[in-house]
């Protein structure tokens, strides 16, 4: 992949030709470069969503082929679902080259031979299963079925004070969740890359090669976390606590760590140019 493929300016014809957002364009990019996958690979994409990591995986690996799942429901997501999201990628001319399933990721790999992917790609999605227990199962199916496990998740650390905010929110927000069995938000299982590697290891794979890095300041998902959780003083998220978690110390806690959150972001707004992305882990295994 060369490196006018990963520029801005890239991003920013990639994004007007398919749809996408320019700076999550970007950051895909940035990823898929820490991967350094072959162009001509066979890839699967694990939790595809409505597709932002495999619009960038088909336009840049030019004679790759994506198998790109999600056991999300289509009509999942706002403002565009699933299903109109793909298929607004479908019809677009990287779209000979995707296949795009909702399956669960363990019921897919089943039916797979040994072999059958140089790839199974994982890119922000492992925050979305249900529990810790659900991960190892997929990792363990994908073991033999692809030859390589590239996973990017948000590394839950920041530099300096920049950062902050979005790795409290994203706690705060878990923690919430997994009192929830039937949660469908978008942070469920907010995993360490300590987890995941010691996850992915029992599972048989091995570590070659990992990355922390800081993501362009631009990117979004600080400003989307941050103000789902605030919405209304963050009044509306503890009435969600409150309608759907029975133990009062659960209550509590998230009570105060809501205030952590306001008073993190106070500092991070005074001292910063606004909210920043916290650090972005990517793995590589075999």
């Amino acid at each position: 992949m060369t490196e006018s493929m990963t520029s801005p300016a890239s991003a920013a014809t990639l994004a007007k030709k398919y749809g996408l957002l320019e700076h999550q364009t970007e950051h895909r990019l940035n990823i898929l470069k820490n991967f350094n996958i072959p162009h001509d690979s066979k890839i699967l994409e694990i939790g595809c969503g409505q597709g932002d990591m495999t619009a960038v995986l088909a336009s840049t690996l030019p004679d790759a082929r994506i198998v790109a799942i999600d056991p999300a429901l289509l009509d999942y997501g706002s403002p565009e679902t699933l299903g109109q999201a793909q298929a607004r990628l479908s019809s677009h001319d990287i779209g000979t080259r995707i296949a795009f399933h909702q399956s669960h990721p363990v019921s897919w790999l089943e039916g797979r031979e040994d072999g059958s992917y140089d790839a199974a790609i994982m890119c922000h999605c492992l925050w979305y299963f249900a529990s810790k227990d659900e991960v190892p199962r997929v990792l363990e199916a994908a073991r033999g079925k692809a030859k390589r496990l590239c996973i990017a998740e948000w590394a839950l650390q920041a530099v300096g004070k920049q950062g902050q905010t979005h790795v409290s929110t994203a706690l705060v927000r878990g923690t919430c969740e997994s009192h929830i069995l039937d949660s469908t938000q978008n942070i469920r299982s907010p995993l360490h890359p300590a987890q995941i590697k010691r996850v992915a290891e029992e599972a048989g794979w091995t570590l070659i090669r990992e990355d922390i890095w800081a993501p362009d300041p631009r990117l979004e998902d600080a400003k989307w976390e941050v103000g789902m959780l605030l919405q209304d003083d963050g009044r509306k998220f503890l009435e969600r606590a409150r309608s759907n978690v029975a133990d009062e110390r659960v209550l509590v806690l998230l009570e105060s760590m809501l205030h952590v959150v306001k008073n993190v972001k106070k500092k991070e707004d005074q001292e910063s140019q606004g909210l920043s992305c916290m650090n972005v882990w990517t793995g590589v295994f075999e």
